[in-house]
């Protein structure tokens, strides 16, 4: 702790070093002294803002920004880090709705073009059922990470889903794939993630009863993902979800066992809970095929795993 505090020289000159503020904070965390943490994140948070020149007013409830003369954050700043790690302690320690929402508002400020940030706050109104203000912040994530990333599209309309608005999560799940689409590298710096949202439109497309269109959806997910073991994850998804349709949808019991066979035989092993689901859906289809024997098995199987 000693050397942490001479690192960022608390009395002196040196109080920028990020990565010292940082694990000093962490320290205190991890001994359990998360007021002292807290502190230590406050003070290094204030002198960070202050040589950026981001002035606030107001209290701690409804903080306003002083002035947009900001100086603008450098290429990998690093102190974008230790405002993520008192946020996650914060949450950690449950922190209330609006000591946690002028966190993140203060990320924003700091560091705007941060879609990631956004996508985090947008969650956060999410949970408090602040649904108007969580449709802004996933917009404006949507807006920062233009052509980049799929993922702030995929989350947008699964928020959507949730809610059942799923003709307007269609429109933004279209214009994800239209966006990343006129990619320089035709979206496929992140293949996993644009697997991912063709993915979620599938799904949304079946609960729209587009069946055909939710079928060409999955298929197209799955010619997406990457192939060998680093896709094996995102294809265990997607096929789990193409047999689902397949035995719900279509009645196809045969192309469904298909399906969850291929899923089962990925080498990745996704959480036991999908895995469970997998050798339901199984158990399932042996059913309907008449086949009780493998059905039990199947179930057996659901059970161990």
């Amino acid at each position: 702790r000693k050397f942490l505090w001479r690192s960022i020289d608390y009395e002196g000159s040196n109080t920028m070093h990020a990565q010292g503020w940082l694990a000093l904070a962490q320290l205190e965390e991890s001994e359990s002294r998360f007021n002292v943490a807290r502190n230590v994140f406050k003070r290094a948070i204030e002198n960070y803002e202050r040589k950026r020149r981001i002035t606030w007013s107001g209290s701690s409830r409804s903080r306003q920004i002083n002035n947009l003369n900001i100086i603008p954050a450098k290429m990998g700043d690093k102190w974008l880090q230790v405002y993520n790690a008192w946020i996650i302690m914060e949450e950690n320690q449950g922190a209330r709705y609006d000591e946690l929402n002028n966190l993140y508002s203060r990320v924003a400020v700091a560091f705007p073009d941060d879609w990631k940030n956004l996508q985090r706050w947008a969650k956060l109104q999410v949970r408090h059922d602040r649904h108007g203000r969580a449709r802004t912040l996933f917009e404006l994530a949507c807006d920062k990470a233009g052509s980049s990333n799929a993922e702030p599209y995929r989350l947008y309309a699964e928020f959507e889903m949730s809610i059942n608005n799923h003709y307007r999560a269609r429109s933004i799940l279209f214009l994800g794939a239209q966006s990343l689409s006129q990619s320089p590298d035709g979206a496929m710096g992140n293949s996993d993630e644009f697997s991912k949202l063709y993915h979620t439109w599938g799904v949304c497309e079946w609960h729209l009863e587009n069946l055909d269109r939710a079928e060409i959806l999955f298929d197209h997910a799955l010619r997406l993902t990457d192939s060998g073991e680093g896709g094996s994850e995102i294809r265990t998804l997607v096929l789990y979800s193409i047999a689902r349709f397949l035995f719900h949808a279509r009645e196809d019991y045969i192309l469904t066992q298909h399906c969850v066979c291929l899923s089962l035989t990925e080498t990745a092993v996704p959480g036991f809970g999908a895995r469970s689901r997998v050798w339901s859906l199984w158990a399932d289809v042996a059913i309907k095929m008449d086949n009780v024997c493998l059905s039990q098995h199947c179930t057996f199987q659901a059970e161990k795993v």
